[in-house]
């Protein structure tokens, strides 16, 4: 059983991560502060839900104007196009981490084959990349999914594999060394807490990674 003060603290981080969420979604769609790319809503809402205020501040400073007056890509500030596309990346890392985690729950695997946890999270995050841009393109076609995955292989997967590392050696960490027992369940607030940790840290390694890709000219807006 986890010491009642480290359930407390995970619930206090995943409370906080619901109102910066609820924050955002509140500016987006009553206010009415919607995304040129309708894509990226969901990106800075799964941003705010780990990441917490400082990613409320990132939205009001990088996302929130591109609602108001929507600049052309070549006019935005560099430091604010590393924000989106490492928002963008770790939104796909964080929805990959919690629909594989989800899945796999259902299988009962040993916590001690962590590898299958890992190929998992890794392959959902890559295919719901290729989704996002598959859904951000006017058809829906075999040969867009193939275009929305050269796309990913292009533009992303640095900073996707740069955020997944730091996720899984944290989790490695958490697992082996700070919560070895009893190890974390997904009905359990302090698993999250953790996987909350572990997203931040892959957040703060996929920036250098994101920096790395826009400087060989490419971007999150590449089609």
């Amino acid at each position: 059983m986890q010491p009642t003060w480290l359930s407390t603290l995970a619930w206090v981080s995943l409370a906080v991560g619901v109102v910066s969420f609820v924050i955002v979604l509140v500016d987006t769609y009553v206010y009415g502060h919607r995304q040129p790319a309708r894509v990226m809503e969901i990106v800075w809402l799964v941003t705010v839900l780990y990441v917490g205020p400082v990613a409320v501040r990132l939205y009001w400073n990088w996302g929130r104007p591109e609602s108001l007056a929507p600049p052309p890509q070549r006019d935005r500030p560099h430091r604010g196009t590393i924000v989106t596309q490492v928002s963008r990346c770790g939104a796909h890392c964080a929805l990959g981490f919690v629909v594989a985690e989800v899945a796999l729950y259902g299988f009962d695997l040993p916590r001690s084959a962590l590898w299958i946890d890992y190929v998992g999270d890794y392959l959902m995050a890559v295919t719901i990349a290729v989704l996002f841009r598959l859904f951000e393109g006017p058809r829906r076609s075999l040969a867009q999914v193939w275009r929305a995955l050269a796309t990913v292989v292009k533009v992303e997967l640095v900073t996707i594999t740069a955020f997944e590392v730091a996720l899984f050696a944290w989790l490695t960490l958490a697992h082996h060394m700070v919560f070895p027992e009893p190890h974390l369940r997904l009905d359990n607030p302090t698993f999250w807490f953790a996987g909350q940790i572990g997203l931040i840290a892959g957040f703060i390694t996929a920036w250098p990674a994101a920096s790395w890709q826009l400087g060989r000219g490419t971007s999150v807006t590449a089609r």
